[in-house]
């Protein structure tokens, strides 16, 4: 095998559980809990339903249960359906640094193999921080949505690893893993472009799926391509570009998945603190008395932006998590952007678009040079009288990577779950999962889960 895959099959096959200090531990947990909050709130979306009713029953002895439903499907499939919910809210914990991506995609891949194996939870902690330094790597080194792909990319070789890691593959199935899962599975960023679809959260659900698959595969003794990423025609030419893959976590080496944001609104990453300097505006004005709104921020985030004229007036729920126009619109307009907001299609609301008219969104280029270390929103409001008015936030990759308390994790959880979980599976949940290193058999997680 190729270098890269040498140096990630390596790395994969040796990363054990006494090797994490205990904060890594604790953040592998509390990705778990966000994720699986996350999952409840997409539940009733249609996307996921579609997911679920893919799930057709198994009494293969390697089967795995769909979240919410409990039903008792192919552990590719479980992962599937149940990484579409995770993904739907788009309120599943991020990453930007070259390239913006969701590790937590990778989460019911590791836990759908954990459950058919019968994986202990030090097993599932371990492959979860394998999952996600595999997304974080790529993510840190690689633009890959400027050349057109998307992050699907770095999700299947996370779930792969994760998976393989549970299935104790070797070091040669695990490169074999990886080749198998990258190769066949480059996802376009078309994705993201448009009016945005269904399919924005199927294709964390697809990539979970096939890295599973990919596993199995190896584990059967399936062989990938040997040069898969430094190959004449393989990923570093035909898709990334040249890339390091390490220093991975460990050995002095900070865990990815500890330098991964927790999002407080269900909007896309960049959007996050650019809905927090619209509340601060809102505290100055009154959203009636603006005439003008003009927003001042970094070169990636434009795409959030400007990149399609269908981010200035979405149709979709899809494009509305990931339009800044109307997050700042409903920001200001409501003092907060929620799950309801687009349950309520707030999105299609004529003093939402009014105030969408009013606004200019520019790149400052002084802004895109202090990144990723640093990202700037600025927002100026002129008002009818002709009062200015201006709310400009800074935030740090070290602000947004902050460590959330129990309660905060828990909060966002229970508010996520309250329609789905009662108070006591919900209890029970959180407890099992604070306690996830004590447990024999990690399908114990989903026990409570049932809608």
């Amino acid at each position: 095998m190729d270098q890269t895959l040498d140096t990630i099959s390596k790395y994969s096959e040796s990363l054990a559980y006494k090797d994490l200090p205990s904060s890594t531990v604790r953040f592998a947990k509390v990705r778990i809990i966000d994720s699986l909050g996350c999952a409840l709130g997409g539940y009733h979306a249609e996307p996921c339903k579609i997911a679920r009713r893919l799930c057709y029953p198994t009494g293969s002895p390697m089967s795995a249960r769909v979240i919410g439903s409990l039903a008792r499907t192919t552990p590719e499939m479980a992962a599937f359906a149940n990484s579409t919910m995770v993904r739907y809210l788009d309120f599943n914990d991020s990453l930007r640094i070259k390239d913006a991506g969701h590790p937590s995609d990778s989460i019911p891949a590791v836990l759908a193999m954990g459950e058919a194996c019968h994986a202990s939870g030090k097993s599932i902690i371990t492959a979860t921080v394998l999952a996600y330094e595999m997304c974080f790597r790529f993510i840190a080194e690689i633009p890959v949505d400027k050349r057109g792909w998307d992050q699907p990319i770095y999700v299947v070789l996370g779930s792969a690893m994760g998976a393989g890691k549970i299935l104790g593959l070797t070091r040669e199935q695990l490169g074999n893993a990886a080749a198998l899962a990258l190769v066949p599975n480059i996802a376009l960023y078309q994705n993201r472009i448009g009016e945005l679809s269904m399919w924005k959260a199927a294709a964390a659900g697809m990539a979970a799926r096939q890295g599973i698959f990919a596993a199995m595969l190896a584990r059967e003794g399936m062989t990938g391509p040997e040069e898969a990423i430094e190959g004449e025609y393989g990923l570093k030419n035909q898709v990334t570009g040249p890339f390091n893959i390490e220093p991975f976590g460990g050995k002095g080496t900070r865990f990815g998945v500890e330098q991964i944001m927790i999002k407080h609104y269900p909007v896309r990453d960049s959007i996050q603190f650019v809905i927090d300097t619209a509340l601060d505006l809102r505290k100055q004005v009154s959203p009636d008395q603006i005439s003008s709104i003009n927003v001042k921020t970094y070169a990636s985030a434009i795409r959030t932006a400007v990149a399609s004229k269908q981010f200035w007036a979405p149709k979709t729920r899809e494009t509305a998590d990931h339009s800044q126009p109307f997050c700042i619109a409903a920001a200001i307009l409501d003092g907060n952007v929620t799950p309801e907001t687009f349950s309520r299609n707030r999105y299609l609301d004529k003093d939402v678009l009014d105030l969408i008219g009013k606004m200019k969104i520019e790149e400052d280029p002084e802004f895109t040079k202090q990144t990723p270390g640093k990202r700037n929103c600025r927002i100026e409001a002129k008002t009818v009288s002709g009062d200015t008015y201006v709310a400009h936030k800074v935030l740090t990759l070290e602000e947004a990577a902050r460590e959330w308390t129990d309660k905060e994790v828990e909060d966002k959880f229970l508010v996520l779950a309250r329609d789905i979980l009662t108070p006591a599976q919900a209890r029970s949940t959180l407890d099992l999962i604070w306690n996830l290193e004590k447990l024999d058999d990690a399908a114990r997680i989903l026990d409570n889960l049932e809608a």
